[in-house]
């Protein structure tokens, strides 16, 4: 369940977003203005941002720069009414990874989305696989052999981070900015109920063990 930040001081178009990216099952998140969106950045994880030029204070260009220099990772696309090839090349320049020019239809919005995954170098696949155990992100289930289990949203969102990110511990507050949405009441200790629920269906199918507990590190999924 991939969370992406929009940066757009348009309330409108942006609760507009908002519905049609929830309709397609995806958490679209809003800043509206470039300083908002540094805070959230600093303390939640994103998969991908949406980011207008022309914001109030600093521009959408500056705050791309900025996030690239500090090391952030996420994918960047422009959505603008900045037409120009200078413009284009100022923004890919900066690091964002698409471009797409307003009006736009949300259709080439989400096929630009798609597109931006698969040239990634850090690329991920729909199915996920490891020590045996494959998950479907998309239909929420997790497989082993000949067996099954149908995970709930958060149960599936967990499991997915961690296979995304094999061989790493996250702790449950790592784990909380990343799966959350950064206006949730949710605690660590919610982390943790949703984690033990989780282990459950994984013992259902005998992989009780998939997700290890890394004393002073947090939980992790081990690729192999």
């Amino acid at each position: 369940m991939s969370k992406i930040l929009l940066v757009e001081d348009d309330v409108k178009l942006g609760n507009q977003l908002q519905e049609l990216f929830a309709a397609s099952s995806l958490h679209l998140e809003i800043a509206t203005s470039a300083e908002d969106a540094l805070q959230l950045l600093r303390g939640f994880d994103y998969d991908l941002i949406l980011l207008d030029w022309d914001l109030p204070g600093m521009s959408g260009l500056d705050l791309c720069k900025q996030y690239r220099a500090s090391g952030g990772q996420s994918y960047i696309v422009f959505l603008t009414g900045h037409h120009s090839i200078e413009a284009k090349e100022q923004a890919l320049d900066a690091g964002a990874d698409d471009y797409v020019t307003k009006p736009f239809d949300i259709r080439e919005v989400f096929a630009r989305m798609r597109s931006v995954r698969r040239r990634a170098l850090i690329m991920t696949p729909d199915l996920l696989e490891a020590s045996g155990v494959t998950l479907d992100p998309v239909g929420q289930i997790v497989s082993c052999g000949d067996r099954s289990v149908r995970l709930t949203g958060k149960e599936s969102a967990l499991l997915e981070y961690l296979m995304r990110h094999p061989d790493r511990p996250f702790n449950a507050q790592k784990l909380l900015n990343a799966v959350w949405p950064s206006d949730s009441d949710a605690s660590v200790h919610t982390v943790r109920t949703w984690m033990h629920y989780l282990r459950l269906k994984l013992a259902d199918l005998g992989k009780a063990d998939l997700i290890k507990t890394v004393s002073g590190a947090g939980y992790v999924v081990e690729k192999d």
